[in-house]
Order: structure tokens, then C-alpha cells, then sequence
């Protein structure tokens, strides 16, 4: 325990004043200024000395300056107690960012969060369930980096037009001597319990309030033991090395003018080489907020940055509120669709299996874009995770009207037909460019290799990949179920049941597909209970 220099009573870290405070005789202090020996003599030790607390069920630690805390439960696993395990040394940090946000600012955020979907699950706005927050110190490597010698870059030429919807683009490499000192930017987390998935999420924090690491900032904390072998996180850490590396070469004006006089720009998708020599590392700390949701052998996290208040968290939708919006939202649009058949004698039948269509195809396409999109944000792969294009949107409401223009009557009956067959033709087919242009990032999930995944990515690749069967069959009927309904329209030659009969069985495959899609959300936002072994580094799935 750290005590007061005063009156020898425990200290606690305060987040608004920055400050380690007595609650018995009110003083306060700056955490670098305590002397040595209040620390029990742990400043003056090459290790940082601390009281580890161990789960029974999954086997992480977690470290404290207090041996009178009681962590209640495990925050990896959620089980229901960890032990005090005895005094001990680990590595000592370097340095440390310390809380900036409070566990108050910290629940508002994560409430926040929640509110924004309706459709997360009753049980994730707990206010006890909140209350579970905990503050936690993770660890992060730093590394000095000195990126000298011959380097090879990929280069680009800017996009020509060559022809009718289609440019060319001329691809080069160069080599460049170069020589950059790298610092900071290639922190990497370093825990061994604490998922990349997450740590990316809320990701990157201000290097520029990091501290010489005092025990002090850790009261009323807990602190991630970590692993001490720095350069098991070096190869990690190379792409953000070779981000600064981008950047200062962008810098450089004479290499910046050589480059864009010939019209070229770095090509950082290409295998590109840099000769990296690690010069130094450095362990820090960083803070986070750290919730868990135990429920049967699965558990959900929710985390903050106790820096910046960025949040990431695993927030399954709820099933049955899904259900319940997507009943009364197709109850009402096709309530309205087929009262305006039966009672609108201008509208007939045709158009109402029309929009149905329309709908249906629409509907579909924006499901499987949050499928592709829940992949990409899970890879960090920018292409997988991009938005749905604006031109779908507006191709999908062009056909609806065209649509509606070609198959209602009208006093202009003749032009109204002609207008509306050739916005429903070309929309059509740009709606199909983009079908084929989804399908086409659909196929590139299977071709993503598990390895080198994090836990939780490689779950939620691996459930995807299995999705993705069941779900290409289902997608599949939609668009034959499509090319029939648009046969029929066409032809206009069937009795108004079969309408009526196809728009309700168009209905009823978006539907479908939309529970399917609620249970693949739900299911991969579950993660498996970890455990690790006594080290804490490996994930044991028996």
C-alpha cells in the first residue's frame, strides 16, 4: 500500500486534480513528488513491486498497489472472485498516461453508446451492470526505431481515362536511401489478456500527457501484469513504423517534387521494404475502462479509453426487439401496398408485386453490406467496411418510381410508360452493378486467411465464413424469387391473387433473411470465455 506522508493512511489516485489524495487528513501530492520510502521502497527496485490478484477460472492477474483491494470479480472472464495471490515483482513501466475521464464520465459515455441503438439488449443498460466498470492500466511497448539504408516504395500514376467508364492506372517502384529515427507512433499493446480487437477500437492515445511512471498514479487501480519480452510485439508494431516512415517522406520536399513532377504517388498497398533496426524499448501504461457481461460460457466486454472517452464495446441486438420492429414496419408498408390494390383502382396489381420487389432487393442488399461491414471492422479492412454507396440509394428509389410510373394508368398513359420503363431499365441495371460489385467483396471473405488473427477476429471470421453458405443459398431463392416476379410483371398476364400471392411471398423472404442476419449480429458479439495459461498468454479453447 502507498501511504500518506502525513498520517500514514492509504492514498488513491484523484482524476480531476491529477493529484494521490489522503481521504483521512484531506492533503494532497503530486505522485512523482512522494518520496521513496513511502512506496515501501518499490521506486528504488528495477521492478515494480505489487500485490497480483489471479482468477481461478481463467488464470489472468492483475496487479495492485493495495493488498486490501478486492477486485469481486474477474474482468476476462466474469468469474465470480479472484484471489490474492502474495507480493511480487514485474516489469516496470516507463511511463504512464494517467485517468483522465472518470468512471462517472466513463458510464455517460457508454450509456451514450447504447442509447444510440434501440435494439441492443435490455440487460446492456443495467444500471448495476454499469456499475462494473473498472479501472485498469494496460500495457504498451514502445519502441525506438531507426529505419536506415535502401528502401524499396511502390508508386502510382493518377487515373486516366482511356475510354467510356474506364481508367488506367501505371504502377512503379523506387528505391531511395533513406534514414528516419521512429519514436512513439510504434506503440504496441503488450497485454496478455486485453484483445487487439478492442485495443485497436479505442485506439490512439495522446502520447504528448505521458509521465514518468509513479506507483502513486495505480491508487484505486489495477494494473495489467503484461508480458516483459518487448520484441515479441516488433513485427507488430511495424506497420505503424512504416506509417511515420509515409509520412516523413511526404514531408520531404525533395523527394515530395521529384515524385509529383512525374505525377506519381505512394502505393502503400504494395509489399513495400524498409530496413527497420529496433534500437530501444520502453514499457508504458495506458488507461482503460473495463466492463464484462458473463452469461453461460459467453461474455461480452465493453471498453473506454480512460484518455480520450473512445468507446468500444460488444453490444448483441436483441433478438426479439428486432423482431418486433421489423413486424410492424413490413406489417404496415405491406398493409398499405395491398390496400392500395385492393381500393385505388389506379394503382393495380402489378405495381404493388413491383415495389415488393424492389423492396425486397433493396432490403437484401443492405443486410449483406452490414454482414461484409461487421468483417471489415473486425479486420480494420477499409474496403470491406465502406459505406453503401450513394448511388444505390438513388438507383433503389428510381426504380421504385419508375415502377410506379410504367405499371399505373393515366391520362398520359403512352409517356408515362415510356419514362417510367427507361428509369426503371437503367436503374435497374446500375442496381444490378452493384449487386455484382457486393457479391464480389462477399467471395473475398473466404479467401481470408485465419491466421495471425486476434481471438475475437478469428471467431468472427470463422462464424462468417460458416454464414456465409447458408446465407449465399437464401440470397440466391431472393433473386430467382426477383427474376420470376419481374417475369410476371411484364407479361402482366396473371389473375390479381398471384400478385398479391408473390408480393406476400417477397414479404416473407426478407423477412426471413433480416432473422437471419439478427442471429449472426447477435452470435458474433458473444465472444468465448478465455483462458490462459499460467503465463497468461495463450487462449486454451478445450
Amino acid at each position: 500500500m502507498i501511504h500518506c506522508p502525513t498520517c500514514g493512511s492509504g492514498l488513491r489516485f484523484d482524476i480531476a486534480s491529477q493529484k494521490t489524495v489522503c481521504d483521512h487528513c484531506r492533503n494532497s501530492f503530486e505522485p512523482e513528488s512522494l518520496p521513496d520510502s513511502v512506496y515501501d521502497d518499490a521506486d528504488t527496485a528495477q521492478a515494480f513491486e505489487g500485490f497480483a490478484f489471479m482468477c481461478p477460472d481463467c488464470g489472468a492477474e492483475l496487479m495492485t498497489t493495495d493488498s486490501n483491494d478486492a477486485v469481486g470479480f474477474c474482468p476476462y472472464c466474469g468469474g465470480a472472485s479472484v484471489i490474492h495471490d502474495r507480493l511480487r515483482q514485474e516489469w516496470k513501466p516507463n511511463q504512464i498516461i494517467p485517468f483522465s475521464i472518470t468512471k462517472e464520465q466513463c458510464k455517460e459515455i457508454y450509456v451514450k453508446e447504447v442509447k444510440k441503438n434501440i435494439f441492443v439488449s435490455r440487460k446492456y443498460r443495467d444500471p448495476q451492470l454499469i456499475e462494473g466498470f473498472r479501472g485498469i492500466y494496460m500495457p504498451y511497448c514502445s519502441y525506438r526505431t531507426l529505419v536506415q539504408g535502401n528502401a524499396r516504395f511502390g508508386l502510382h500514376s493518377q487515373e486516366k481515362d482511356v475510354g467510356n467508364y474506364y481508367y488506367e492506372t501505371e504502377n512503379y517502384y523506387t528505391d531511395l536511401n533513406i534514414s528516419y529515427q521512429v519514436e512513439d507512433d510504434s506503440a504496441h499493446e503488450a497485454s496478455l489478456a486485453f484483445d487487439d480487437h478492442l485495443s485497436d477500437q479505442i485506439e490512439p492515445y495522446d502520447t504528448n500527457q505521458l509521465r514518468p511512471f509513479s506507483p502513486g498514479y495505480l491508487c484505486g487501480f489495477y494494473a495489467e501484469t503484461g508480458n516483459d519480452d518487448a520484441y515479441e510485439y516488433a513485427s507488430a508494431a511495424e506497420d505503424k513504423i512504416k506509417e511515420s516512415v509515409y509520412d516523413e517522406l511526404e514531408k520531404d520536399a525533395v523527394i515530395r517534387s521529384e515524385i509529383s513532377a512525374r505525377g506519381l504517388s505512394f502505393d502503400k498497398s504494395v509489399n513495400d521494404f524498409m530496413p527497420m533496426q529496433l534500437q530501444d524499448s520502453n514499457h508504458r501504461l495506458y488507461p482503460v475502462w473495463f466492463m464484462s457481461y458473463r452469461r453461460g460460457n459467453k461474455i461480452t466486454y465493453a471498453t473506454v479509453n480512460g484518455q480520450t472517452g473512445k468507446m468500444a464495446a460488444d453490444l448483441p441486438l436483441s433478438p426479439l426487439r428486432i423482431l418486433i420492429a421489423i413486424l410492424g414496419f413490413s406489417a404496415l408498408l405491406f398493409a398499405a401496398l395491398l390496400c392500395a390494390m385492393q381500393f385505388l383502382p389506379t394503382i393495380p396489381a402489378t405495381t404493388t408485386l413491383g415495389v415488393s420487389t424492389a423492396l425486397s432487393l433493396t432490403g437484401m442488399y443492405i443486410m449483406q453490406h452490414s454482414f461484409i461491414s461487421t468483417v471489415g471492422k473486425t479486420l480494420h479492412s477499409k474496403e470491406l467496411s465502406a459505406r453503401i454507396p450513394f448511388m444505390f440509394y438513388l438507383a433503389a428509389l428510381a426504380v421504385t418510381v419508375g415502377i410506379i410510373l410504367f405499371t399505373t394508368d393515366g391520362t398520359v398513359q403512352q409517356y408515362r410508360y415510356a419514362v417510367g420503363f427507361f428509369i426503371t431499365i437503367v436503374a435497374g441495371v446500375t442496381l444490378f452493378k452493384q449487386h455484382i460489385s457486393q457479391s464480389s467483396l462477399t467471395s473475398r471473405i473466404n479467401r481470408i486467411s485465419l491466421d495471425g488473427l486476434s481471438m475475437q477476429q478469428n471467431g468472427i471470421l470463422a462464424e462468417a465464413k460458416r454464414f456465409k453458405i447458408i446465407n449465399g443459398l437464401y440470397r440466391a431463392s431472393i433473386y430467382i424469387m426477383a427474376l420470376v416476379n419481374i417475369g410476371t410483371i411484364f407479361t402482366d398476364t396473371a389473375a390479381k391473387e398471384i400478385y398479391f400471392l408473390l408480393s406476400v411471398v417477397a414479404a416473407v423472404q426478407l423477412f426471413g433473411l433480416a432473422l437471419m442476419h439478427i442471429f449472426f449480429q447477435s452470435k458474433v458479439a458473444m465472444r468465448k470465455l478465455p483462458q490462459f495459461n499460467k503465463k497468461g498468454a495463450l487462449y486454451d479453447e478445450n
